[in-house]
């Protein structure tokens, strides 16, 4: 247990395996492998997978192996489990030995199949609504998370925690720059459709934009669609937008 990483040792690792991983999935599988091999100890070797969840709806699944994937995946199949109640609900999920556990009856039959007696799930605190995530820690062995582990493990979350914030808020703002980025190219195609349409029929701006809604209603295509196939069939090509 004395060769494991203290506090200070696991907010620069953390932040190291940030700034050397490329986006946010690179980054929850090293810190998975990480606190996989941090919480290992004497007692035998302990599995992590890593929850987020994001947009409520959308999840990724990080593991340390194969193994921890695979148990991670299990609670979607049942859509409830320790892990995914961790994470949605913000708190500490325990359970000391599956052979004697009522509140998980048919994910606990599976997980037993796998070899897993015990888990511990614990949540990552981060701000906001949009993004939640928890980690999971499989032991084949009951009973192995006792309290000074549940405590260790929590103390570990909370300094792992502060690498993780930062990740989710850089991933949530490389998706706000993407999605404004195709709505500006949307725009460019759209405007130069509406150029055309002007120049064709001799019309008002208003009217090409109507013009291109209508087509878009009656055959059930997006606008941007609808403007490229105007651009095409005028020659105009591939329209791209310049970001200087």
């Amino acid at each position: 247990m004395d060769s494991r990483l203290n506090e200070t040792d696991v907010v620069g690792r953390v932040q190291e395996m940030l700034l050397d991983t490329q986006d946010v999935q690179d980054f929850l599988e090293e810190l998975a492998r990480f606190s996989a091999d941090n919480m290992s100890g004497p007692r035998g070797r302990i599995y992590c997978g890593i929850t987020l969840l994001r947009h409520r709806s959308a999840a990724t699944v990080a593991s340390s192996g194969k193994h921890a994937q695979a148990l991670d995946e299990l609670q979607y199949q049942f859509g409830d489990g320790p892990c995914l109640r961790s994470c949605r609900e913000g708190v500490v999920v325990h359970v000391p030995d599956f052979e004697l556990d009522t509140e998980f009856p048919d994910y606990n039959e599976t997980v037993l199949k796998n070899g897993i007696r015990a888990v511990l799930a614990v949540p990552f605190e981060l701000p906001g609504a949009d993004a939640r995530a928890g980690l999971n820690l499989y032991s084949e062995k009951p009973n192995v998370f006792d309290a000074a582990a549940v405590d260790r493990a929590v103390n570990y979350v909370r300094q792992a925690s502060k690498g993780l914030r930062l990740a989710v808020m850089l991933a949530q703002r490389n998706e706000n720059a993407a999605n404004l980025r195709r709505a500006m190219e949307s725009r460019t195609i759209i405007d130069t459709a509406v150029g055309i349409i002007i120049a064709q029929n001799r019309c008002t701006q208003e009217d090409a934009i109507n013009l291109i809604k209508s087509a878009s209603s009656t055959r059930n295509l997006k606008l941007r669609d609808v403007a490229a196939a105007i651009v095409e069939s005028a020659g105009g090509g591939n329209v791209t937008t310049h970001f200087e």
